[in-house]
């Protein structure tokens, strides 16, 4: 028997159907590219400390004497890219100093630069931002992204000079070392056309403003009130920071800035 006329007719009308395409996966929170802001404009450590009850139940279990319910809200499938306050556990984790968490969070799928906070900002920049260096290699050692901007246009190498934490100074050049052999652009300008090295004069960082001229910084360029390096020393009135910028700028010799690392920089 002949089926052929049979399954052109059975083809015509399966084809003559609507199609009834599949509806779109909604969107999940791992998949955010930055957090929304916070409903009630609770700061990231007030939202840590005293979670609302709509907080999703992972930020309960964030803190450094907490990591056993860390371990145990993982491996009950909550999500480690969630968002409360504009932030998420990594990034809180991260502005804490929690390096053990930062490994549990990240092994069980935390994405180290999304989802960014409400205002742009990264875990790398929470750490840099809070003096917390360890983090902050933690995160360089897995692959943060040295180049990611937040909303101001500062990166890493910005948040890094611009801390306010200068009592490692030796960590703090180590992990501006690390940032520019991955890739961070030394005379990248920021917000008011700073650079790192502007935010680290303007911090009174001789050791890391040092550093940064060794590496290739460039002491001439301007932010966007028309100053240049010296300028910024000079109003801040820091007679060590101008001696040494006084020795480099126009010269660029090797160690202009009395240091022994070798320049291996530059500024392009």
């Amino acid at each position: 028997m002949n089926n052929a006329p049979r399954a052109a007719m059975l083809l015509a009308c399966v084809l003559s159907l609507p199609l009834a395409w599949a509806a779109p996966l909604p969107n999940q929170p791992s998949a955010l590219q930055r957090c929304p802001a916070s409903d009630d404009g609770a700061d990231q450590r007030r939202a840590a400390d005293k979670p609302s009850v709509r907080a999703p139940r992972i930020f309960g279990a964030l803190g450094k004497e907490r990591h056993a319910a860390l371990k145990k809200a993982l491996a009950a499938g909550d999500n480690p890219n969630a968002c409360h306050g504009g932030v998420t556990p990594l990034i809180m984790t991260a502005s804490r100093g929690d390096v053990d968490a930062i490994h549990m969070l990240h092994q069980a799928g935390a994405v180290l630069d999304a989802p960014q906070s409400a205002h742009g900002g990264t875990a790398l920049h929470a750490a840099l931002a809070s003096g917390q260096w360890s983090a902050a290699r933690a995160l360089l050692d897995r692959g943060a992204d040295t180049r990611q901007r937040d909303d101001d246009g500062n990166t890493a190498l910005h948040h890094l000079a611009n801390s306010a934490h200068h009592a490692d100074v030796r960590g703090q050049a180590t992990l501006a070392d690390m940032m520019l052999k991955l890739g961070a652009v030394i005379d990248q300008p920021g917000v008011h056309a700073a650079t790192p090295l502007m935010l680290s004069i303007e911090g009174g960082n001789l050791e890391l403003s040092a550093f940064l001229v060794d590496q290739g910084a460039d002491p001439a360029l301007r932010n966007a009130r028309g100053e240049n390096a010296l300028a910024i020393a000079r109003r801040r009135a820091l007679p060590a920071m101008v001696a040494m910028l006084e020795r480099c700028i126009g010269q660029r010799p090797p160690r202009c800035a009395n240091i022994s690392t070798p320049p291996r920089y530059s500024t392009k």
